[in-house]
Order: structure tokens, then C-alpha cells, then sequence
């Protein structure tokens, strides 16, 4: 069945848990956003097919913590609706559950820790926007790397690393604001400086840290280090 239409560039998003507290959190989440809309209501497994083949959402966000054979159901997603970008909705403490998870194919991976600016930004992260192409050297990871990428994210996250020295003071507090899911707009007027002054701080910033813009630090921030202090 030929995907549902949808008015204007608006993403479609298919939130795959038994909770319904859960689904309608993340549901205002991410229609905060004025590029995506959920589409569906929860659904147990047995409804997912059917939601899926109707819909062939851009993205599905998979809870891991309610999908009992969530291995399983990644496999009806890829059948189902084969161009959804998958991510999983995990638990800080699921890692088992995670890695097989991983093992089996998904495009990224959301924690229940993470602010709504992170959320945002994961999904955002797999549509890059023609003025945010991605250089040479910040390809889309392939599959077979994604396990131990997504790994390495939470023995980072359990023993803070440090970051780099150079980073001056107010660079460190413009980071923690990047954190918190500020605009430039808001950090200029939070710290009473220019826009463009800014701008200049995070381009030292992307220098000293090797991230490539603004969204891929606000990731960095939250899936791989503690914010600065």
C-alpha cells in the first residue's frame, strides 16, 4: 500500500509502546517540532503491522521497555516498512536488551535520560538539511558499526571524560547552554552578548572538541560526556 499523504515536509513518526503515558510524553515531544507529526495511537504488536504498512512512517521510536520481542519487532518494522529509519527508546540500565537491539539493525538510539532537545536532535541527525550536509569526514556510520558505537556511549556516560583543556571558561558555559537546549538567540540574551559573538565562540568550540556544528554537540554533550565545568 502506497504511503499515506501527509500536507507540506512534515516527517511522520510511528511510536511503537504499550504505555500510554510513555507514547503521548513522547508524542508532545516531538510535535513540538514543526517538521514532525505522530502518527497512530499505541498499538500491542498485533496492531503494528497494519499501522505500519498503512503509514510507512519516516521514523519509528521502538520502547524497548514494553516490547517484550523487540529483536522481533524490529524484523516487522523492516518488513513492513523497509525505508523507516528505526530507533529505540531504551532504558539506561537495558543494555542487554539494547545490544541485541542494535545487533539486529536500528539507525540510532535514544535514552530515557535525555532532555527533548536530544530527542529532537537524534531524529534530525538522520535527515541532515541541504545547508547541514555532512563532510567527508562525518559520514553516516555504517550498520556493522553502529553496536560498537552505541556501546562505547554508555561506558562514557558512566565515567565521565574529560574535556579538552583549551576550552575557555565562557566556552565551557556556553556548552552547558548548547546542554540545556538553548538557541543562540537565548545564549546571547542569557549571557548578555551578541548573536554573532556566539557564533564565533561555537566555531572555537567545534574546533576544540571535533564535532562539525551545533546539533552534533548538543549529541556529543548528552550521549557521550558530561557537560563541562
Amino acid at each position: 500500500m502506497a504511503k499515506a499523504h501527509i500536507q507540506g515536509s512534515l516527517r511522520t513518526v510511528v511510536i511503537i509502546s504499550a504505555q500510554y503515558v510513555v507514547w503521548l510524553d513522547l508524542k508532545n515531544i516531538l510535535e513540538s517540532s514543526k517538521t514532525l507529526r505522530v502518527i497512530g495511537e499505541p498499538v500491542q504488536r498485533e496492531g503494528n503491522q497494519t499501522l505500519l504498512t498503512q503509514y510507512r512512517p519516516d521514523v519509528v521510536i521502538l520502547d524497548t521497555e514494553t516490547e517484550r520481542d523487540a529483536t522481533g519487532t524490529i524484523q516487522q518494522i523492516q518488513e513492513c516498512s523497509p525505508t523507516s529509519k528505526i530507533i529505540v527508546w531504551s532504558g539506561f540500565e537495558d543494555k542487554d536488551r539494547l545490544r541485541e537491539a542494535v545487533e539486529y539493525g536500528v539507525d540510532g538510539v535514544i535514552l530515557k535520560i535525555h532532555p527533548p532537545a536530544v530527542v529532537l536532535a537524534t531524529i534530525e541527525s538522520l535527515y541532515p538539511s541541504p545547508n547541514n550536509t555532512p563532510s567527508m569526514g562525518d559520514n553516516v556510520r555504517r550498520p556493522l558499526d553502529l553496536e560498537e558505537h552505541i556501546l562505547e556511549r554508555y561506558d562514557s556516560m558512566q565515567q565521565a571524560t574529560p574535556w579538552p583543556d583549551a576550552l575557555t571558561e565562557r566556552e565551557r558555559e556556553i556548552i552547558q547552554l548548547v546542554g540545556q537546549g538553548m538557541s543562540n538567540k537565548d545564549i546571547a540574551y542569557r549571557l548578555s552578548i551578541a548573536d554573532s559573538t556566539v557564533r564565533h565562540h561555537l566555531t572555537s568550540i567545534f574546533d576544540k572538541v571535533g564535532v562539525p556544528n551545533r546539533q552534533k554537540l548538543l549529541l556529543h554533550t548528552h550521549h557521550f560526556r558530561l557537560p563541562p565545568v
